[in-house]
């Protein structure tokens, strides 16, 4: 059986098992205990609660081997049975762990991703998930859209634009598998967007069917409108148009060639530049796809992709920053 001791003698394996060093380990279960308690108290406390306080068989591991299968399912996307032999529990308490105390309490903890969208509905929310929760009482207001952070940190001069796409099973309705088919990666695909500064992912609009175009999701996402016209926008080449759909926002984008108009070495040189200025969305990508659930066939239902996504994003801004704060 693993366990969080064992695992400490070996901190290669500890990084490799779960993304995060020894200390960050630490930090996170410091932040993890305290809101994994009140989450317990809140389910157990519940109105139309059946049975009392204390009923039932106590769990079977303690908060920080509870805390490492977590981490060990997004790091290395092992099935339930395959978690359950390695913890010594049966595959029916993984998944009640993973799905109904772990993965919501890490979407209150981390810093995850802002998710407002003025069409939020062609991603179905599952309820629970990693939404951004109410501050409590007597605290400083949460900062909600995308528009609201901006505004609050100036210093942010620029934000990366950009879409990711996750492999998933062939959906066995026929309708669903057209809707799902993605023409770019000739397979059917989980489709992503992200806002990015060069250090943090600070918005994302997902669990999105393949076959939508990137622009069609970033109208959906509305966050162009969101954007302050002083802060620059770096877009690639799959977002032609976006300049001059929104000429009151600061849009940097390559410039394309045309039939018989070639693009000119001065041309050549601002797109060279401009790559090396959005490069960093391309490592956020790099760096999300070392959890193998964001790297492998998706197993889950669409509906919970953006869940998963956003806390994966969560540990990565976590591990860059040390803060559990989105900026």
């Amino acid at each position: 059986m693993i366990t969080v001791a064992k695992l400490r003698r070996k901190p290669r394996h500890f990084l490799a098992f779960t993304g995060l060093n020894i200390e960050q380990f630490d930090q996170l279960l410091t932040e993890f205990a305290p809101a994994y308690e009140a989450d317990q108290h809140q389910r157990r406390d519940r109105a139309n609660r059946m049975r009392l306080p204390g009923a039932g068989r106590p769990f079977a591991l303690c908060l920080p081997e509870r805390l490492l299968m977590g981490l060990m399912y997004l790091r290395l996307y092992l099935g339930q049975n395959l978690l359950g032999y390695l913890f010594d529990l049966d595959q029916s308490n993984v998944s009640r762990d993973l799905n109904d105390r772990l993965l919501g309490v890490l979407a209150q903890v981390l810093p995850v991703p802002l998710r407002d969208a003025p069409l939020r509905h062609l991603a179905k929310d599952k309820p629970g998930g990693a939404q951004q929760p109410e501050a409590p009482a007597g605290k400083k207001r949460r900062i909600n859209t995308l528009k609201e952070l901006l505004e609050a940190y100036p210093e942010i001069e620029e934000v990366l634009l950009d879409a990711t796409e996750q492999a998933i099973p062939q959906p066995e309705d026929k309708q669903k598998r057209k809707f799902c088919y993605s023409g770019k990666q000739q397979d059917h695909t989980v489709k992503t967007q992200i806002v990015a500064t060069r250090e943090r992912i600070v918005h994302a609009f997902g669990g999105l069917p393949g076959s939508l175009s990137d622009q069609t999701v970033l109208g959906a996402s509305g966050v162009i409108r969101q954007v302050p016209p002083n802060v620059t926008i770096r877009l690639d080449k799959g977002y032609e148009g976006t300049d001059r759909r929104h000429p009151n926002r600061a849009v940097a984008q390559p410039v394309k060639g045309q039939r018989h108009h070639k693009v000119t070495v001065l041309g050549k040189a601002y797109n060279y530049l401009l790559s090396t200025r959005r490069i960093y969305v391309e490592h956020h990508f790099a760096r999300l796809q070392k959890f193998a659930i964001l790297r492998q066939e998706y197993r889950g239902g669409l509906d919970g992709h953006e869940d998963i996504f956003c806390i994966v994003s969560g540990l990565l801004n976590f591990r860059a920053t040390g803060q559990f704060s989105l900026v």
